[in-house]
């Protein structure tokens, strides 16, 4: 029994070392301390660092990337992190970073032309510079992070960042704040023209968007648009400048997000820059027929006159021709425009859209949006007091039952389009505001998105489920007769009005309604 309790004993005492961690300090603010001068009250002088005894521990174990635990020989960490401010390396601090993988004993000459220093911001909100080994502690053994790793050149404006002297890191194009788990630091080497450098550079987790309630509600949105434009282009009678309209507004809001839904899942890299302007043009293209649109109803109603036949060309050649100049000019200051302030980087970072998290986007896309936005509200106010008129005037004269019926026919037509342009402007002008304020997770900006992506369902319920479109769609499936059949005895044909019959017969009658 003494020998099976001193087995139990030592395998206690074994565990609890083997999981031995300093109190109250994460392993992420630790360092491997067992090359540091050990003095005789049991704290540490590491590079430069007294460590207090209370926060050293004999660890046996690492942290691996996804959290476990791996057996490791006993070593002493300390809990330096707490006393001074520390920096997450990937890799040792005298190895340089390519391709992601960890080169190790840096050259004299590479030494000599690497940038030592480090911007940290501090608990007051100031920046101050760091030398990364005389100022701060180095943590070059800690896990790398389990996930697709991409590096951040702060020369770009889309790719600055923050360090925090907490250890905290924030990268300012997603404004999203990283832990030690998620990002490190390493030298890297940059080339501009025939100089070299090598700069500390941060290395940091690419955050994968939620794209699958995204991509079901687009999928569906697009599947509407088709329906919706089969609709339209097959039944006769919606073939009129109005339907016309319709149909060029629905194709270029399916093009533009059928260009977002590939950006979405990454399958338009191959030809990024292309998909990004060819995006752009279409979903200004959109707005543009959606001013036409509101324009062309304010016209039809106010005047007399019936629009000419060479409309829908006049039309056309405004809002391709529009949407084409913005993409063109959008074109050149992407290509010429030097300035961070004023280029719309078209294509960035992987990105194949116009970037929406610099204030040139106010320029080149939500700028002129905003616009066609307002030209629509006047538009549709106007088209409102012209309603407003037209009823105060058939109160005062007799009642005519032609113009109550023509009023009441044109209010439909304006009622859906105002029911349309108000649901495009809410849902585009939460995209605005998602611009301005610049926090994707806010519930209205999440609602707002979720709208947006719905477009192609609200029209088509607008326009194809209203019962008017549904009885032409089956008038033109099922067309009725407006002749008579008559049969006049069991032994002889059937005698149908309209129909002519070439075979000679006994009796040949045709009856008009």
């Amino acid at each position: 029994m003494l020998l099976l309790g001193s087995l139990i004993t030592y395998l206690l005492v074994k565990l609890l070392s083997a999981n031995a961690e300093i109190a109250d300090c994460s392993f992420f603010d630790t360092v491997d301390i067992s090359l540091g001068q050990r003095l005789s009250n049991g704290s540490y002088l590491y590079e430069g660092l007294l460590i207090p005894a209370h926060l050293t521990d004999v660890y046996e174990f690492k942290l691996l990337p996804n959290g476990g635990k791996e057996q490791v020989p006993s070593h002493v960490r300390g809990c330096a992190c707490k006393l001074r401010t520390c920096v997450r390396f990937c890799c040792p601090h005298d190895n340089l970073m390519d391709g992601g993988a960890c080169v190790p004993n840096m050259t004299a000459e590479e030494q000599e032309i690497l940038n030592p220093f480090l911007n940290v911001t501090l608990a007051d909100g100031s920046v101050v510079q760091r030398h990364f080994r005389k100022d701060l502690i180095v943590q070059g053994d800690l896990p790398s992070p389990s996930c697709k790793m991409f590096s951040l050149d702060n020369r770009q404006k889309l790719e600055e960042y923050t360090l925090f002297e907490n250890g905290t890191f924030l990268r300012h194009f997603h404004n999203v704040y990283l832990d030690k788990r998620e990002y490190c630091l390493q030298h890297l080497t940059f080339q501009d023209n025939d100089d070299y450098s090598i700069r500390i550079t941060p290395h940091n987790c690419l955050i994968e968007p939620k794209r699958m309630g995204q991509t079901v509600v687009m999928i569906i949105s697009l599947i509407c648009m088709l329906l919706t434009m089969a609709v339209f282009l097959c039944v006769r009678k919606l073939r009129n400048l109005d339907g016309k309209c319709l149909v060029c507004y629905v194709a270029c809001l399916f093009f533009g997000y059928l260009m977002l839904l590939l950006n979405l899942w990454q399958l338009s890299i191959s030809f990024c820059h292309t998909a990004g302007f060819l995006g752009y043009f279409f979903v200004m293209a959109a707005f543009f027929w959606l001013s036409v649109m509101s324009r062309h109803l304010w016209r039809f109603l106010t005047t007399p006159k019936t629009p000419s036949d060479g409309a829908f060309l006049r039309y056309s050649c405004f809002a391709w021709g529009m949407a084409l100049a913005l993409t063109g000019v959008t074109f050149l200051a992407d290509r010429v425009i030097g300035s961070d302030a004023w280029r719309p980087y078209m294509g960035n970072a992987g990105h194949c859209w116009i970037s929406t998290y610099s204030w040139s986007a106010m320029l080149y896309f939500y700028g002129p949006m905003l616009i066609i936005i307002l030209f629509n509200i006047t538009m549709f106010t106007l088209t409102a007091k012209y309603f407003i008129d037209l009823k105060l005037a058939l109160r005062k004269i007799a009642r005519n039952s032609g113009l109550e019926q023509k009023m009441k026919s044109d209010k439909i037509n304006y009622i859906q389009l105002l029911a349309l342009f108000t649901l495009m402007g809410i849902s585009w002008s939460i995209e605005i505001f998602n611009y301005l304020y610049q926090n994707d997770d806010l519930w209205v900006n999440v609602v707002g998105s979720y709208f947006n992506w719905s477009q192609g369902i609200i029209i088509f319920v607008l326009f194809i489920l209203k019962p008017k479109t549904l009885r032409l769609i089956k008038e033109q499936i099922l067309p009725q007769k407006k002749g008579l059949c008559l049969k006049l005895s069991a032994n002889l044909p059937s005698v149908c009005s309209e129909t002519i019959s070439n075979t000679p017969s006994p009796i040949r009658m045709s009856m008009k309604l």
